[in-house]
């Protein structure tokens, strides 16, 4: 039996679920069943000779397979959802339903997303529903969580015809349908307490703490960064970021996640035992991903960290890539199409770049800076390792993906990243901390944001002065993707060559 095997069938999971989507193949249960039961009937006979290990573990991964692919029709089958016979998509149409995410402010209009629960038939009856409609106004609109709205408008689904439903962003959202600029016939504000509608309300109320403590633009950054409320960021400054390759750090992603986990988890460690400290830690880590939105790779970040906090607790050593990948499938499993979603393809890449390739480029680094006569070569790697490794790292294993989504790449991102990733964790740390002043007393709040206003005004011209520099290279996006592949299967079998040599060593595998 092979080491890792959650890896391997965690990873074989994905394979199904990818399958599934990709092919029109109909997979059934009995079938499946089937073939794993014949498969685990043999290894039941060859237990004890030499190859029965390896005959379970195809079964286990056959099983994982089979389970991945299930689960994509399940899901397809569960959020396929319509809203009566007689209605087209496309035609005027009266709705009500409940907001089951406030709105969501931009510099030209709002969208909320609703929760739908009945239809005006053209009887003028009203009907059951489900399903969820964003719902675009002017920016003067806003409505509360479980807010009661009628509207009518032309609906229209957010899945073209004859389209698979994850190739649609909404839809892999949850989203089923969208209407723009309805007229609003009715709004019934709920006075419901729950912890969902307490959540939104205290991210509102420092979304607007940040507007009133931190200079714009930069306190739209800010709210990107500790919020992950970006819909406000000037196009110029985003389309800076972007030229730059370096729009990852305009919203909330794994490394704040990351911070966050670790300082948390650091502190309460000293003041509480030790379990109950770990227990409270992935609380407070569960409700900050739900607090800023739960995008892809903020519930990536937040799965390993939660992951992470009971094998310790349990006496066992986190293993990186397997933690990766036993997250990855655990999202998958809740929603299938998030296996399509650039945002979570680029998460779980940049993680595995960083996991697999951060520690060999550094080690090959040292040693050619041992051969150097430089002064403080411990400080001159640190410095290295954490502004260009780790950045190159990600970036590297996110190749592939940036190519085929984006056809394009910026030259000049890792020369960037050199100069703003050190401020990043200055900005998150001074940002937080405004915040928090602002909501408990505003004048300490005013000056702390000021200081964390210039550090992220400083980032800013950085990547605007970056940003005239005419470096960025288009991208065949399927030549792209094999060169990425290329490289990464290159340099990845270089890696475990090393490590394996390493492990091989004498007094080195129990290390």
């Amino acid at each position: 039996m092979p080491k890792l095997v959650l890896l391997w069938v965690s990873a074989t999971f994905l394979a199904g679920i990818i399958t599934a989507g990709a092919t029109s193949i109909t997979i059934e249960w009995s079938w499946g069943l089937i073939l794993v039961a014949l498969l685990f009937f043999f290894y039941r006979l060859n237990k004890k000779k030499k190859f029965g290990g390896t005959v379970l573990f195809l079964s286990l991964l056959l099983a994982a397979f089979y389970c991945g692919a299930l689960r994509y029709q399940s899901f397809v089958e569960k959020t396929t959802v319509g809203f009566g016979e007689n209605i087209t998509p496309g035609e005027m149409i009266t709705i009500q339903g409940i907001v089951a995410e406030p709105t969501q402010p931009s510099t030209q209009y709002g969208e909320t997303v609703l929760e739908l629960h009945r239809y005006l038939d053209p009887n003028g009856n009203w009907q059951p529903a489900e399903g969820k409609v964003v719902v675009r106004l002017p920016e003067f609109f806003g409505f509360r969580v479980h807010t009661s709205l009628t509207l009518q408008g032309i609906m229209d689904s957010t899945v073209k015809a004859d389209a698979k439903p994850y190739t649609s962003w909404l839809k892999r959202n949850g989203v089923d349908y969208r209407m723009f600029f309805p007229t609003v016939v009715e709004e019934i504000p709920s006075e419901k307490i729950t912890f969902k509608g307490l959540l939104y309300s205290f991210r509102n109320r420092a979304y607007q703490t940040l507007q009133t403590i931190v200079p714009y633009p930069e306190s739209e950054l800010l709210a990107g960064i500790l919020l992950g409320i970006d819909s406000r960021i000037p196009a110029y400054l985003s389309e800076a970021y972007r030229l730059t390759g370096t729009a990852h750090i305009l919203a909330i992603s794994g490394f704040n996640i990351a911070l966050i986990a670790g300082m948390v988890t650091k502190y309460l460690n000293r003041v509480l035992p030790y379990r109950l400290g770990a227990f409270i830690s992935m609380g407070i880590i569960a409700t900050y991903a739900l607090l800023v939105g739960a995008q892809p790779s903020v519930l990536r970040a937040a799965w390993m960290a939660i992951i992470a906090i009971p094998a310790y607790l349990i006496g066992r050593r986190s293993i990186g890539i397997h933690t990766l990948a036993i997250t990855a499938a655990i999202m998958a499993f809740f929603n299938p199409y998030l296996v399509w979603d650039a945002s979570f393809q680029l998460s779980v890449c940049a993680t595995f770049g960083i996991l697999m390739y951060t520690d060999f480029i550094t080690q090959k680094t040292d040693a050619f800076l041992q051969k150097k006569d430089i002064p403080s070569k411990e400080l001159v790697l640190e410095f290295i390792k954490n502004s260009v490794i780790i950045a190159f790292s990600a970036q590297l294993a996110a190749f592939s993906v940036l190519a085929r989504q984006f056809e394009e790449i910026s030259l000049i991102s890792p020369l960037v990243n050199l100069f703003i990733l050190p401020l990043q964790p200055i900005i998150m740390i001074l940002g937080g901390v405004a915040l928090v002043c602002g909501m408990v007393f505003y004048p300490l709040g005013r000056l702390v944001g000021l200081l964390a206003w210039m550090i992220a005004a400083f980032n800013d011209q950085i990547v605007l002065l970056f940003s005239t520099v005419p470096t960025t290279l288009a991208i065949n996006p399927v030549g792209g993707f094999w060169i990425g592949l290329g490289l990464n299967g290159v340099l990845a079998y270089f890696v475990l060559r090393e490590r394996k040599r390493a492990f091989s060593q004498p007094g080195r595998a129990g290390s």
